[in-house]
């Protein structure tokens, strides 16, 4: 008897040849598209449609356009309101998509579920790891870091050990010419471009909380005036004001609207806190800077060690996935522009031990 698999299908190319390839590894294959934001008529799950009805497989169709509104877009637009950067992504990964999906596995009885992500699941030590996939181009590990054993031991990624030209090259002689010309989708799928237009847009009334303040410097001299908070980011540099040397935003003081400004040598750190705690194991971490820290997707690879603590009390402890958990990540270079929002991902010979939201 051939083996269920709920594989979510987003109608692009990487989702698309993961369905072909599941087949050819003898699953029986369920499609799913989820609808989390739509502007206009929805492209992507009629293509993804058409191609199940092209392999003979199921298709299932989730709207979660209500609850994505809630948690992922509403995260968004607090984020930025509180002078934080945030990773939709990340916390749609965390949150919401994988959970979802293996709820309707669940309901469908299905033992795996499936997305075109591209990386690898490595088990080792008795532990589920996710694995950078071989494409450095395309590795998506870095957005998965909140994915609990209990999900990494149901999902499988049939793309982790393929480069994206092969993946297109996979499409075209089977012949889906189609799917191996589609274009890349990128950014956050609700926004794309520039935030700062979106963000005005889902404000009832934008002009009560986003208003002109204060640029400052770190002695809280007034420097000029910007157009409100939400606007800026930890680390910008262009669009600012007109100074006789390089500055960038260093902190965003939500409270007093004030956008702290600095130069380039003031903006390293080598030690910032992260909440929101995912780790495989915290016996993988020790005292030696022996592990990676990555901030940015595709940069900044910097050894680190990392203090589990406990969220108000400061005591150590050992790690677990309540929402009080927390932990100091200690750097062995200082790094610039860590944005609090954003992510810390710990890598370890190619495998991911964990992450964390930044403070």
């Amino acid at each position: 008897m051939k083996k269920q698999i709920l594989l979510g299908m987003s109608g692009g190319t990487d989702s698309s040849v993961a369905a072909i390839l599941l087949l050819e590894q003898g699953y029986e294959v369920i499609g799913i598209t989820f609808r989390f934001w739509e502007e206009g008529e929805n492209k992507h799950l009629e293509d993804a449609k058409r191609l199940a009805k092209q392999l003979g497989i199921e298709h299932v169709t989730y709207d979660a356009r209500d609850i994505f509104k809630n948690k992922i877009v509403g995260y968004f637009m607090d984020e930025y309101l509180s002078g934080r950067t945030p990773f939709p992504c990340a916390k749609c990964n965390n949150e919401l998509k994988w959970k979802l999906i293996l709820d309707e596995a669940d309901r469908l009885g299905c033992d795996k579920v499936s997305m075109g992500h591209y990386v690898n699941i490595a088990f080792e030590k008795n532990h589920y790891f996710i694995h950078e996939g071989v494409d450095p181009d395309k590795d998506q590990s870095f957005f998965l870091w909140g994915l609990t054993q209990e999900q990494l031991a149901r999902i499988v990624f049939p793309l982790g050990n393929f480069k994206k030209t092969e993946v297109r090259k996979m499409a075209a002689e089977r012949g889906f010419n189609y799917l191996s010309e589609k274009k890349d989708s990128l950014g956050a799928c609700f926004c794309s471009g520039d935030y700062r237009p979106f963000l005005k847009s889902q404000l009832p009334e934008p002009e009560k909380q986003i208003y002109p303040g204060n640029f400052i410097d770190e002695e809280a001299n007034i420097l000029g005036k910007h157009k409100g908070f939400p606007l800026y980011t930890v680390g910008q540099r262009r669009g600012l004001i007109h100074l006789n040397r390089k500055v960038f935003v260093k902190e965003i003081r939500s409270e007093s609207n004030e956008v702290v400004l600095a130069s380039l040598t003031d903006m390293y750190k080598s030690e910032f806190y992260i909440h929101n705690v995912n780790v495989v194991d915290q016996n993988l971490f020790t005292d030696k800077f022996d592990i990676s820290c990555r901030i940015r997707y595709r940069k900044q690879n910097t050894l680190c060690r990392v203090k589990f603590i406990i969220e108000n009390t400061g005591g150590s402890t050992t790690i677990s996935r309540a929402p009080t958990m927390m932990a100091k990540v200690e750097l062995a270079e200082p790094l610039e522009s860590i944005a609090p929002g954003q992510t810390a991902v710990f890598y370890r010979d190619g495998k991911v031990l964990g992450g964390g939201f930044i403070l």
